[in-house]
Parts: structure tokens; C-alpha cells; sequence
């Protein structure tokens, strides 16, 4: 029996979520890939000491306090034998993980949405993690206590902002205004009376924030807290992030942090097919020609293609590096990494992005 943990890093400054890596030693069982953190149970060892003894031992962290998350149990899922894993998940502050990774080179912080091809079964650890996680984070302020006993409002919704997936076109996070309304006004949280400590030498102006703690009352916010932005932002949905406008290929676009292997893939399907390239915050929108529907989102390290439910669903069953996205009933995403790109991979690749262009395209 084996365990391994889906180490989860909230950057809230950052305002994201990752999931920390280690690079697995030459000469064992899929040596120098990186994978989560895990070890086989020692005799008379718990599950939990097990877990503990592998998160200081491969990534040097301690005084953590992982859940466990599901049994895996498949057959198949380890080529030396059948080897049941107990999964478990542990959420992190970035800060509290910087020490390690500043010492150690075979350690990475890798965006949760960009997970892909880690052996084993680590990828479906991962995506189960994440989604607990932001779960968890839907029903209550800060479940994990990151934020410790006491916290200002502007820090909780900075922390749920960066756990919550990133807004999608069109969306944005709830306001502050209300934030406040749903946390204060559903006694989700209560003011302590206190005011948080102005740091020596901030150069912050006026009165110090006031301090908060939690209830112990939780319902679902979803809606509120971000696991799925709420409002349309309708001045902003289709406005480019960038003066550059419209363009027919990334050879137009300057200063595109979208990996050149996703840029060559979109180019070469762009000379049949003609596009429209549209940067935005955080991706670039891939479109047919004339039309407004996209069909795929450009990411630095991903490409995100727009299918059908069952094409999507087939896709990732045959490629595990691939990570599918049930964005809604009518359409899935199928995240496809820049490192799947190349050999037999970008063939599959190209076939998918002709086929969401094809999908979005209305027939005149």
C-alpha cells in the first residue's frame, strides 16, 4: 500500500492556485518525471505517519496537516504491481512553501490548471484535490485556516479569489461590496471589535482594517465565493487586453507569452483555415473568421479546445496527458499541454482545433 499527497499552494498575491511538484530520483520506477509527493507504508506505519515521513522526505515540508481524499485502487495504475494508494490533500500558502523551493531544484509550483502528464494516477489525484478544495472553499471562509484565527475582509476574499478558478471570458469576481454582504450579512464571519496591527514603516494611508473571525454556521456560496465567477462583466467581455486588436496569426502579435509550440500549431491550422486572434488578460481567443463563437483559448502553456461533450470525452480517454474541462452541457474544454505538441501528439492536436472551428463556425 502506498500513499501520495497533492500538495496544493495557494499564491494569493499571485492570485492563483498550484500544485507542488518533486522530480523523481534516476533509476527508480519512473525516474526523473515529476510526480506528486508518495511512499510505500512502512510496517506497523499509519496512514498518516506515512504521509508525513514522505512530505519531509521528498519536499522537505513539515508540521502539515494533510486529509485524506479517495482510495485508488485501480489494477493498472502502477507497471510494478497492483499497488493501492491512499490519496490525501494539503492546502499551503505560497510563502509558507518559498523556503523549499529556494533551496531545492527538484521542486516546481505548476498552475493546477496546467497538470498534465504526471505517471501514475497523479493527474486524477490532482484534479480531485482541486476540486475538494474549491468545494470546501464554496461552503465556508477559509476552511483550511490559512489565514489563522483572526483576518481582514480584503485578505479572505484575496485568499477565495486565489483558490477559485480563474474567471473565465466574460466573468469577473464578486465585488467587495459583495463579499462583505454575503460573509458579514449571513454571519459567516463576525467582527472581533479589534483593528489589524499597522506594520512598522507601511506606507499604507488611514484607519487600520478591521479584524474578523469565523462562525461556525457554513452554507453553499457558491455563487459567491468564486468557484464559478458570477458576474458578466459586459464593458470588459470581449475587449482585447492589449492595443494590438484583431490579428490572422501569432506572426502579427508582439510579445505573446503563449508557448511557441501552441503558436506554431494554431498558425498552421490558421493557413486553411482563416482566424482571428484576439489577446485578452490571460489567454489569446482563437476564432474562425467572422464569427464570434471561440472555438479554443491560447494559455502560456495550454491550449483549451472547445468540443463536443463525447468528442471531449473520448479525446482525454485516449490521451491521459490531456486534461477535459465539463464547462457546461452543451460544451467541454480539453486542455491540451504545449509538451503534447510535438510527434504523433500534434497531429491529434491539429484535429481538434480544425474540429472546434468547424463547431463554432455558423453555417451561412
Amino acid at each position: 500500500m502506498a500513499v501520495d499527497t497533492a500538495v496544493l499552494v495557494v499564491d494569493v498575491r499571485g492570485g492563483a492556485l498550484g500544485v507542488l511538484q518533486h522530480q523523481r530520483e534516476d533509476g527508480g520506477a519512473q525516474g526523473g518525471r515529476w510526480a506528486l509527493p508518495g511512499t510505500f507504508l512502512h510496517e506497523g506505519e499509519t496512514l498518516a505517519d506515512a504521509v508525513l515521513r514522505s512530505l519531509a522526505e521528498k519536499v522537505g515540508l513539515r508540521g502539515t496537516r494533510p486529509q485524506q481524499l479517495h482510495v485508488f485502487d485501480d489494477p493498472g495504475r502502477d507497471d510494478r504491481g497492483w499497488v493501492l494508494s491512499v490519496a490525501h490533500v494539503v492546502l499551503l500558502l505560497a510563502d509558507d512553501v518559498a523556503p523549499v523551493l529556494s533551496r531545492r531544484a527538484d521542486l516546481r509550483v505548476v498552475p493546477a490548471e496546467e497538470v498534465a502528464g504526471l505517471p501514475f494516477d497523479h493527474d486524477e489525484i490532482v484534479r480531485r484535490a482541486v476540486d475538494r478544495t474549491r468545494q470546501d472553499y464554496a461552503l465556508q471562509p477559509d476552511p483550511a485556516g490559512l489565514l489563522g484565527e483572526t483576518f481582514t475582509l480584503r485578505g479572505l476574499q484575496a485568499l477565495h479569489d486565489a483558490v477559485a478558478p480563474q474567471p473565465g471570458p466574460g466573468e469577473t469576481r464578486p465585488s467587495m461590496d459583495t463579499f462583505r454582504r454575503y460573509m458579514v450579512g449571513k454571519a459567516l464571519i463576525h467582527p472581533t471589535g479589534e483593528l489589524a496591527r499597522k506594520e512598522p514603516g507601511s506606507s499604507v494611508m488611514g484607519k487600520p482594517a478591521e479584524l474578523y473571525r469565523r462562525s461556525a454556521d457554513s452554507r453553499d456560496l457558491t455563487e459567491v465565493l468564486g468557484v464559478r465567477p458570477v458576474r458578466r462583466d459586459r464593458n470588459r467581455a470581449e475587449r482585447p487586453a492589449t492595443d494590438a486588436g484583431p490579428a490572422r496569426s501569432f506572426g502579427e502579435l508582439t510579445g505573446s507569452k503563449v508557448d511557441p509550440r501552441i503558436q506554431d500549431l494554431v498558425d498552421v491550422v490558421g493557413g486553411q483555415v482563416p482566424l482571428t486572434l484576439t489577446v485578452m488578460p490571460h489567454y489569446v481567443a482563437v476564432r474562425a473568421a467572422g464569427e464570434e463563437r471561440v472555438a479554443a483559448y491560447a494559455k502560456p502553456l495550454t491550449l483549451a479546445v472547445r468540443l463536443d461533450p463525447d468528442d471531449a470525452v473520448a479525446l482525454t480517454a485516449d490521451h491521459p496527458d490531456y486534461r477535459l474541462e465539463r464547462t457546461s452541457a452543451a460544451t467541454h474544454h480539453v486542455h491540451v499541454p504545449a509538451s503534447a505538441l510535438t510527434g504523433p501528439g500534434r497531429q491529434v492536436a491539429r484535429a481538434a482545433l480544425e474540429r472546434a472551428l468547424a463547431r463554432n463556425t455558423v453555417a451561412p
